[in-house]
């Protein structure tokens, strides 16, 4: 089994961070601690077209860490092209969020820890039969390593409160 990192890193995320960024490198990672929203990954199909797959993500050691089945689209295309977009945004007003570049690395070995992980970030103790169904199909399961390049950010609470 691979090694999980478990800890954000804020120095790697500054690196890659946009100037123009509407929050600083530590707000991005509060954000990413408090959010529970999937990360929408665009993949590029073998016709340059982009394709979105939402996943649930966590942010550790430089990299945004996802698990999905070996057989999924996202795999597929990532094989032929590691060049990836991606977006973890509220989809509720007010509207704030980040995105970015990067390449990203499907792993082929056990995911079950980064599937644990995971499934209690975001089900939070809710949902055993969900948490049990995903861990059945762990031998089918990747881990998707993006390595992000560029990250930006933006946060409308203050546009949006005061047009109220």
């Amino acid at each position: 089994m691979a090694e999980i990192p478990t800890q954000p890193d804020a120095a790697a995320l500054a690196a890659v961070l946009s100037p123009k960024s509407a929050w600083n490198a530590g707000q991005v990672l509060e954000f990413l601690a408090a959010t529970r929203v999937p990360l929408r990954l665009s993949t590029l199909d073998a016709a340059g077209y982009p394709h979105i797959t939402s996943l649930w993500s966590l942010y550790a050691d430089g990299h945004f860490l996802c698990c999905t089945q070996r057989s999924a689209l996202a795999c597929q295309h990532l094989r032929h092209n590691p060049r990836v977009g991606f977006e973890i945004a509220v989809c509720a007003p007010p509207y704030r969020g980040l995105s970015g570049q990067g390449e990203a690395s499907v792993l082929d070995e056990d995911a079950t820890a980064v599937l644990e992980q995971l499934a209690d970030r975001y089900l939070e103790g809710r949902d055993r039969r969900l948490r049990q169904w995903l861990l059945s199909r762990v031998q089918t399961e990747v881990i998707l390593r993006i390595t992000p390049r560029r990250v930006t950010s933006w946060d409308f609470q203050r546009r949006m409160s005061a047009a109220g």
